[in-house]
Parts: C-alpha cells; structure tokens; sequence
C-alpha cells in the first residue's frame, strides 16, 4: 500500500514538471507575440514590466490564500541579491526570446545544469570526476552543432541565452549558500518583484502605448508564469527532485510546438542533433548527480 502511494506521488511530480514547464514556454510564448507586434527590442523593456505586475498579484494571491508570510523577505539582501542575478538572466534570456528561433533558445538555455557543473567544479571546489567532465565537453560539443559556426545564420545572437544559463547556473549557486530557508513562493515572489523593478526602470528609456489586446495578452502571460511557479513548487513537494529533474527538457519539445505553429519556425538538422547531445549530456550529469547524492 506505501509503494502503491509512493509510486502516485511520483507519477504527480512528473505530472506537476510537465505542466510547469508548459506554462512557462506558453508565458514566453506570448512575450515574443507582442514583442513581434512592435518589432523593436526595447519594447521588451515594457513587456517585462508589465507582465511582472500582474505576476506578482497572481502570486501574493497565493502566498495569502496559503497564509505565507511574504513581509518579512523585502529585507532580505540574499533574495534581493538573487532577484538581481534573476533580473540578468531575463534581460539576456528574452533578447533570445526576440531575436532568435523560439526552440533554439530553449536548447542553448538548457546548458544551464551543465554550466553549474563546471561553475561547482571551478568556484566552489566541488568533487566532479571524469564521467561528469565528459558530459560537460559533449554539452559544449552540442551548442557548437546548434550555434552551426561555419554558417552561423543568425549571427552572434546565440550569444544571449548562452548569458542567460550563465547567469542563471551563478544564481543557482549563489543559492546554495542561503543562510536561511525561504518558501519556494517567497523566493518566486521576491525575485519577481525585484525584476519587475528592473525592467520598470529600463522601460524609462522609451514608453510605448499598448492596446487592451496588448495588456490582455500580458495578464494572460502572467497567469501562465504564476502557474509555472505554483507547479514548480508542488513538484518539490510531493517527490524528489531527482525523479522529475529529466523532465525539465520538456520545455524544448513545447519551444519546438510554438515556435511552428505560432512563429512559423521550422528547426534544422543541426538543431535536431545538437539538442539531442545537449540533452544527453544532462541526463548523464543527472544521473551521475542521483549516484552521488548531489540531488535526491
């Protein structure tokens, strides 16, 4: 009867990482159609911004209903710090989102965990043998056949969500080293909301006026995004992080889905095959990472 229950549970947190990873491409999704309506990339400056207010309603809506404190973190330096490194990874990430192939972007974001990795290995001494440093290589081998270097059709652009892991694999680790515990949603809440403040002051630089239609499409975004925080956090509460953690790489097959049928993108072999290797290369530091207890 336990197994039987342990077994549900497990099947919930992958249900839970599906749908999560599905309302974040689905938010992203509709950043880059409004971005496309203007075609100008600070625009993205205002979408950010709005679309963070209604996040943070959607989600202090829910640190209420759940009676979670949420005061209290506004005076914490390492959410704020963390919110900022958070703020980096956007600005790089929906730069991507605008100037590249929906898909794409998704895969080169996917070196993240093999960024953190080598980052552990690098800057926090930690212990990663040869099994793990090979895996490492081949995610680097996978972004050199994405990125195509002797074609490079989209120019250097592939540069931008290559920043975004980065800074995403340094936000990773700065976390590690929380000296307080924080609800996942108090985290979501306050790195939304220092975000949100960035990309507020960035849209100084030039105001655009946005229809209803525009607005509209931006709350509904932010429902998505509210939804991708709210899943993440119930997948870490009903399994172990390291039964669901593969399934994060369903993003890329929701990148490839959108990208067809609303950006008319249709990938190429090379993005095929270095997807392919990126993803194989994550499952094996996963894996390697289960052995050893690093994730459980």
């Amino acid at each position: 009867m336990v197994s039987k229950f342990k077994i549900n549970n497990e099947l919930l947190g992958i249900l839970y990482m599906l749908l999560c990873q599905f309302s974040f491409a689905t938010n992203d999704a509709f950043v880059k159609f409004v971005y496309q309506r203007y075609d100008e990339i600070f625009v993205l400056n205002q979408i950010i911004f709005i679309r963070g207010i209604f996040t943070l309603l959607f989600i202090f809506l829910f640190l209420y209903i759940k009676k979670i404190d949420f005061k209290l973190i506004f005076h914490s330096k390492e959410l704020r710090t963390r919110g900022l490194l958070e703020s980096l990874a956007a600005l790089f990430f929906f730069i991507g989102i605008a100037l590249l192939p929906f898909a794409k972007v998704y895969i080169l974001l996917s070196m993240a965990p093999i960024l953190l990795t080598a980052f552990g290995a690098i800057f926090l001494k930690e212990k990663v043998r040869w099994r793990r440093w090979s895996a490492v290589i081949l995610g680097f081998v996978g972004v050199a056949v994405v990125i195509n270097p002797g074609k490079l059709e989209f120019g250097y652009y592939f540069i931008f969500p290559i920043l975004a892991a980065i800074m995403l694999s340094i936000r990773d680790l700065y976390t590690k080293n929380f000296k307080h515990n924080y609800h996942s949603l108090q985290i979501a809440f306050m790195t939304c909301f220092v975000v949100t403040i960035f990309f507020g002051l960035l849209s100084i630089y030039k105001f655009y006026d946005f229809s209803l239609k525009d607005i509209f499409i931006l709350f509904i975004s932010a429902f998505f995004l509210a939804l991708g925080y709210i899943f993440s956090v119930a997948t870490i509460k009903v399994t172990l992080v390291s039964v669901t953690s593969t399934f994060r790489y369903s993003v890329i097959l929701w990148g490839i889905i959108y990208g067809y049928f609303l950006f008319e993108e249709i990938p190429i072999t090379n993005t095929y095959i270095g997807a392919l290797i990126i993803i194989i290369s994550g499952l094996i530091i996963i894996s390697r990472q289960k052995k050893i207890g690093v994730i459980k």
